[in-house]
């Protein structure tokens, strides 16, 4: 018999939870816990909502590839009995795959047979892949023939590492042989219990290798029922994934889709002149993005699409504000600022009774019910209102835990809270207000700085694409700001541009002193961030081909 790993049972915040002001912003019309789902599972999910609405699209996938409910069910029970004699409860499987049906298939195929899907970046190399099947020490693995050569590199790094399922041919048929291979799993009579832990995603932190982050059917569950909760959604909706499948965002809007009755519509991968065609061309009805796409996408050449949609709104974690009251303007709907990490879930996110009084402000909203916010300082005592610390998670049903690190994990939830590593603040309304990474915060001459905020302001610019801010060790000042920008092709936006820019929109103590241009785009990280590790590791002197706002010349 094998241990089924599973998450205990466990509720961060249960002590010291801050009250809430009498006249705090809230959202209204939220029903209580779990009335949106009621499922024990997530294959529960799956299973009822592809039975009571059978010919109903699951998925729509760019290009025009349609599965129905009753196909997509028939897929993934077929593979799941493929996968049954060769795996057993609490083994860890790994999928390697670009935006492909199969995708979808072989995850609820794996969390079918209680297991766990270990999920790998399909453009992951051998450091980085082997990295990740050396922690997860999984028993199978299923990748696309273009990451096959990565896998069969570091499988070595996994000695339980048996089964290689290559998906190959067109879609959706690229696992085809293996569904025929054996009788299908009735998903029915499925015995997944709340506590299997069913996804580890790795995050990817600022300092150290990347960890392993534990999520269970309850994490999912709870996920599902606050999102469904916050926004009412029917057959009528088609919600646009534009994030790679191997992000736990897109899996949650393929289940609130099949909860709700709708439908999801997946690009392959994002890209700025063809996403407005794929939300007109399939109708949908709502936006997820994260990360640099609205930035990116206010880049774009407007043109009628951006009008011409059945759009009724957009969660952005992240939302730049500066860009946003022109976002509204130029694409007729609110796009709502949300406050989310792989541990917490959603955290936060704006109401839709104050969404036009709030357009532009920066906030996050307020957290749903059920989810508590503390803000403390580095000893862990709560700020007054206005103040801003690192932001503690409370709620049921968290993450579970960091794989093999039980130390981190320990580190992370001490005092009994989720410790998020991000700097917020709350105004006097209860409305959160990001600030930055607690470990991306520039301390100038006492002075704090927050990167996202200068980040924020250069993205604002019509000619940047994007930009980075990191600091540099500077033996007068402590640390000095350094900003790489990512200009538009044909566009000039020289230093001196720069700094008089930065000096119209910030305080002084906040302009960067060294600039270097980004050729080509950011090296990324799987949530679509610049990878800003990748930056400092460049070069040992990061001050080295940068121009120096104090001398006026290249550092060389």
């Amino acid at each position: 018999m094998s241990t089924l790993l599973q998450a205990p049972r466990q509720e961060l915040g249960t002590e010291r939870i801050p009250p809430r002001g009498a006249d705090w912003v809230q959202h209204l019309n939220v029903g209580p816990d779990w009335t949106a789902v009621t499922a024990k599972n997530v294959i529960e999910i799956v299973y009822k909502g592809c039975t009571e609405d059978p010919y109903r699209p699951a998925i729509i996938i760019e290009g025009g590839l349609t599965m129905t409910r009753r196909e997509f069910l028939d897929r993934c029970q077929r593979f799941a009995g493929y996968l049954k004699d060769k795996v057993k409860p609490g083994d860890n499987v790994v999928i390697m795959l670009d935006n492909r049906l199969e995708f979808m298939i072989a995850l609820f195929g794996i969390i079918a047979n209680r297991c766990t899907m270990v999920s790998i970046a399909p453009t992951a190399m051998q450091y980085d892949a082997g990295h990740i099947v050396k922690d997860a020490q999984p028993v199978a693995a299923i990748c696309g023939v273009p990451q096959l050569p990565i896998i069969e590199a570091v499988k070595g790094n996994s000695p339980k590492l048996a089964t290689v399922v290559v998906v190959d041919g067109a879609e959706p048929d690229g696992l085809r042989k293996y569904e025929d291979a054996a009788e299908p799993l009735d998903f029915s009579k499925v015995e997944c219990e709340r506590e299997d832990i069913i996804t580890v995603y790795y995050t990817s932190g600022t300092t150290g290798a990347p960890k392993g982050c534990l999520l269970h059917h309850g994490w999912w569950l709870r996920v599902i029922d606050i999102d469904l909760r916050l926004f009412r959604r029917g057959w009528q909706d088609r919600q646009l994934c534009c994030l790679p499948f191997y992000y736990a965002d897109p899996a949650i809007q393929l289940l609130t889709s099949l909860a709700s009755r709708g439908t999801l519509v997946a690009m392959r991968r994002f890209s700025v002149s063809r996403f407005w065609e794929v939300v007109t061309e399939y109708d949908a009805t709502e936006i997820l993005s994260i990360a640099s796409v609205p930035a990116l996408l206010m880049k774009g050449t407007p043109g009628p699409a951006e009008r011409d949609h059945r759009i009724r709104l957009a969660i952005h974690a992240g939302l730049p504000k500066e860009l946003h009251k022109e976002m509204l303007e130029r694409y007729g709907f609110h796009w709502h600022n949300q406050y989310g990490s792989t541990e917490g879930g959603v955290m936060s996110r704006v109401p839709h009774c104050v969404a036009d009084e709030l357009v532009g402000t920066g906030t996050m909203g307020v957290e749903p019910p059920g989810v508590t916010i503390r803000i403390v300082d580095d000893n862990d005592n709560d700020q007054p209102i206005g103040t801003a610390g690192e932001a503690l998670i409370g709620g049921p049903d968290l993450y579970a835990g960091y794989l093999n690190r039980p130390e981190v994990t320990a580190e992370a939830n001490k005092g009994g809270w989720y410790h998020s590593g991000d700097v917020v603040r709350r105004d006097e309304r209860g409305l959160l207000y990001f600030v930055g990474r607690k470990k991306e915060i520039i301390r100038r001459n006492g002075e704090n700085i927050s990167a996202a905020e200068l980040e924020g302001v250069m993205r604002s610019h019509p000619a940047v694409i994007d930009a980075a801010v990191v600091a540099v060790p500077d033996t007068l000042r402590g640390e000095e700001v350094k900003v790489y920008v990512q200009v538009k092709d044909g566009e000039s936006f020289p230093p001196e541009a720069i700094i008089e820019f930065c000096k119209q929109n910030l305080a002084a103590f906040k302009i960067p002193r060294f600039i270097e241009y980004q050729i080509g785009d950011f090296e990324r990280t799987p949530s679509m961030r610049v990878h800003k590790q990748s930056l400092l590791k460049a070069k040992p002197d990061l001050r080295v081909g940068s121009w120096d706002r104090e001398t006026g010349k290249v550092v060389e």
